[in-house]
């Protein structure tokens, strides 16, 4: 027990007070943890480090640094135990992936909205000498909406892949998620920033025709009902299977979307006339002393 926090069951380090498990995903489990040293709450990654591979993974999300509005990257990391603590800004309004399943096929404004961002993401990750490389709706992260415009970050760089070629996954192994991965890469090519443009198409093509995730290799189809069909050619270039054929960067994308995006009215509605809304996802804390969920100066564990 730390003595800066009297009630506190789990601190790391003196500095982060777990409060509850928010999520968990391939690459480690998402905590919700108030941040001593900044007076805020913050989302806290813990990663197993199994082994020297898995160490300078973690090394190299950390040093992602990338300040842009839509990117989450860790701004701070501590040992913990068997574990390393990345931690990072916390969203509260889930993934993409949770917003297709409460919803299904989102409006064709309000999609060309999500793929700007994501491609504005995108767009400064490439500058800085990176490809995501496991872009996907699971790694799209929103902030709460009920009734304005969406805003989305990427987070998860878990098995970016640096300008200098530095892998830190098993070699000879295709990473990402299959449906999601350019045809390129599944011929085991070097992975680039058009790996990335495709995803991005492949994520779009599910926000508009409301299905699940892609198969390898996915054809495109035909427009569904009521998507423009300008936009649809957009996510189709972006879908190309030779990445010559693809936008050369993520700006050029975004140029391409600019010129045929709907104009998004708010509030935003489904198909069916429902208001869509993204919604805060994580439960209120409890106050202090009542035995559930509690604030800095309480804090009760559900388990690590």
């Amino acid at each position: 027990m730390d003595a800066g926090w009297p009630d506190a069951e789990w601190v790391i380090g003196g500095r982060f007070a777990m409060l509850d498990r928010i999520g968990a995903g391939g690459t480690g489990r998402v905590w919700r943890a108030y941040d001593r040293q900044r007076g805020d709450y913050c989302a806290a990654k813990l990663v197993r480090q199994t082994g020297t591979s898995v160490r300078l993974r973690v090394v190299r999300e950390r040093a992602l640094r990338l300040a842009h509005p839509h990117v989450v990257t860790p701004y701070a990391w501590y040992p913990a135990d068997e574990d390393v603590l990345l931690a990072m800004n916390l969203v509260r309004g889930g993934s993409l992936e949770t917003l297709l399943g409460d919803y299904g096929g989102l409006p064709p404004a309000f999609a060309a909205e999500l793929l700007d961002q994501l491609l504005a993401a995108l767009g400064h990750v490439h500058a800085a000498g990176i490809v995501h490389r496991d872009v996907k709706p699971a790694n799209l992260l929103l902030e709460p909406s009920p009734v304005g415009a969406p805003h989305l970050r990427v987070a998860d760089f878990g098995i970016a892949l640096g300008g200098d070629g530095m892998r830190f996954t098993t070699t000879g192994f295709t990473v990402g998620t299959p449906g999601y991965l350019a045809p390129e890469v599944l011929d085991w090519n070097r992975p680039g920033p058009a790996q990335d443009l495709y995803a991005a198409g492949m994520v779009c093509w599910r926000m508009l025709t409301g299905a699940g995730d892609p198969e390898p290799r996915q054809r495109v189809g035909p427009p569904p009902p009521g998507v423009p069909a300008a936009l649809w050619s957009a996510v189709r270039r972006l879908c190309a299977p030779a990445p010559q054929d693809r936008p050369a960067s993520a700006e050029a994308a975004r140029a391409e979307l600019a010129a045929c995006a709907p104009r998004l009215d708010l509030p935003a509605r489904t198909r069916d006339g429902e208001p869509l809304q993204i919604f805060d996802h994580l439960p209120p804390l409890d106050p202090p002393g009542s035995g559930g969920r509690q604030g800095p100066h309480g804090v009760s564990s559900s388990g690590r």
